[in-house]
């Protein structure tokens, strides 16, 4: 029978810790070890891990803080089983999560990740967040951002040792969106289009804490921009990381000559990889027409233009999604200005 380690970083995680230790424990697939790391927290998170009995609990703790991608790297190291799973110490999964991911990669071995879609909750109502599915779309849409959930993601861990991935520990934010750059170049990836995890919105989170900081986030993304730029063969200035930054962010627009410039910056990306055929082109063409269409969605409170201008030059040769046009009008004839 497969065996799976669970790994769970924690760090500050009294809150909610008790329910995301039972979410795993309480599994339809048992066969598994739980190695939680805790990375020196200064409240009672360590206590808390302390009383569980469960045989399969494995506490490690780092002398020093860390932070969150040295842990990872950790625990990638620690890992006995045959598949890895990470969990978030303040989220709860579907009792069946395991199992699912388990019989999907036994099913599919030429996957060497597996994510799932996930509900959010904490703030307003639950919300689902879907991600691509097909292995060549999410290797495709990492140009921009990452395309699998890292809270929900299941690997193989003969192909990632295979790879020698790890997360690079300079990347106090998007360490996981670095990661699986690099993968997506190893081994086609797959995300199960059913939601098996619920993400728990806190004001705790990494991304919270840099998501008012554009300048941080920017140095953090152009460390992956560079390999995404390098793999297309695309000049390194600082213009085009502002340019590729801004698209793939939810910054808005409110100039019509710099939203013609983006545009372009996407219509160019089309030609480069015609040119040097790294992604496969149909794929490539879906990713770019939705960033074209997120791009237009930013740029509503610019008017009914910015909608006329979408239907005239979106990818003609792609299915109609006449809910998603009604969307986009309904924005731009009021004038919508946020995200």
């Amino acid at each position: 029978m497969t065996f799976l380690s669970v790994v769970m970083p924690v760090y500050n995680g009294e809150k909610h810790l008790v329910e995301a230790i039972e979410s795993v424990l309480n599994q339809s697939f048992g066969n598994f070890e739980l190695i939680i790391i805790d990375d020196a927290s200064t409240d009672q998170s360590v206590e808390i891990i302390r009383s569980f009995a469960d045989a399969r609990i494995r506490l490690l703790q780092n002398e020093q803080n860390s932070g969150v991608a040295a842990t990872r790297n950790r625990g990638l190291q620690e890992a006995k089983g045959e598949y890895l799973v990470w969990m978030d110490c303040d989220d709860i999964i579907d009792t069946k999560k395991f199992e699912i991911q388990v019989n999907f990669l036994n099913q599919n071995p030429e996957i060497g990740i597996c994510g799932t879609w996930l509900t959010r909750f904490g703030e307003g109502r639950p919300r689902l967040s879907k991600s691509p599915t097909d292995p060549e779309i999410i290797k495709a849409s990492l140009i921009f951002n990452p395309s699998v959930w890292n809270a929900t993601a299941m690997f193989r861990m003969d192909k990632i040792k295979n790879a020698n991935l790890s997360y690079d520990t300079r990347l106090k934010v998007a360490e996981d969106y670095n990661f699986y750059f690099d993968a997506s170049h190893h081994f086609p990836m797959k995300n199960i289009a059913k939601s098996l995890y619920h993400y728990r919105a806190s004001d705790s989170s990494i991304m919270k804490k840099f998501g008012d900081q554009e300048d941080k986030m920017l140095k953090f993304y152009q460390i992956i921009y560079t390999k995404v730029f390098d793999a297309l063969a695309i000049e390194k200035t600082e213009e085009n990381f502002l340019k590729h930054r801004k698209i793939a962010s939810t910054q808005l627009y409110d100039n019509w000559k710099e939203f013609k410039i983006a545009h372009h910056w996407l219509l160019s990306l089309i030609g480069q990889n015609e040119k040097i055929q790294l992604y496969d082109q149909k794929a490539f063409e879906i990713v770019i027409n939705d960033a074209f269409f997120f791009l237009c969605k930013k740029s509503s409170q610019m008017g009914l233009k910015i909608f006329f201008y979408y239907i005239k030059h979106r990818n003609k040769s792609l299915p109609k999604d006449y809910n998603l046009f009604l969307r986009l009008f309904i924005r731009c004839l009021i004038l919508y200005k946020k995200f």
